[in-house]
């Protein structure tokens, strides 16, 4: 058998050598180009969903107050979390805000988002951590502090 030539409906028995070698760096060049493509999906929405949180937040509480009549300066991180219905394993209630969290306990990886209520606003910003990918993002999206008033209804009327 050996020399000859295979003719079309003969059988082969194995791969090749360089068959082989030819499939194992295709895969590790797909491998090398997928890693940190997912890596950055994975990140990127972590940043997408703790966005979504923190607007979700400040439109729950603005409305609660509103709809409830109740005193803005009454509001303190539980009350933070219970009105806007924030998940207590991604959030943690301290004093007078919410900071992010893991497993609900914060996380000092990415603590660097402050949502609060202050003097009757609800103030959101992020503080720079340089080794925190998540906090990096953040800062790019969010340079300057934000406050946004709250307003009872007796205020209004």
């Amino acid at each position: 058998m050996k020399g000859k030539l295979l003719h079309i409906g003969q059988r082969r028995d194995a791969f090749s050598m360089m068959e082989l070698v030819f499939v194992i760096i295709i895969l590790g060049i797909l491998a090398a180009i997928a890693i940190p493509r997912l890596s950055l999906t994975r990140s990127d929405a972590q940043l997408i969903a703790v966005e979504n949180d923190i607007v979700s937040a400040i439109n729950a509480i603005q409305r609660e107050v509103f709809s409830q009549n109740i005193e803005p300066s009454n509001i303190d991180g539980i009350r933070m979390l219970e009105l806007a219905g924030l998940s207590p394993s991604r959030w943690v209630a301290q004093s007078n805000g919410v900071r992010l969290a893991k497993n609900g306990v914060l996380d000092v990886q990415n603590d660097c988002i402050t949502l609060m209520q202050e003097n009757g606003k609800l103030v959101f910003f992020v503080q720079p951590k340089a080794d925190s990918t998540l906090c990096t993002k953040l800062l790019e999206r969010h340079q300057a502090r934000r406050e946004v008033p709250l307003s009872t209804s007796n205020a209004i009327f």
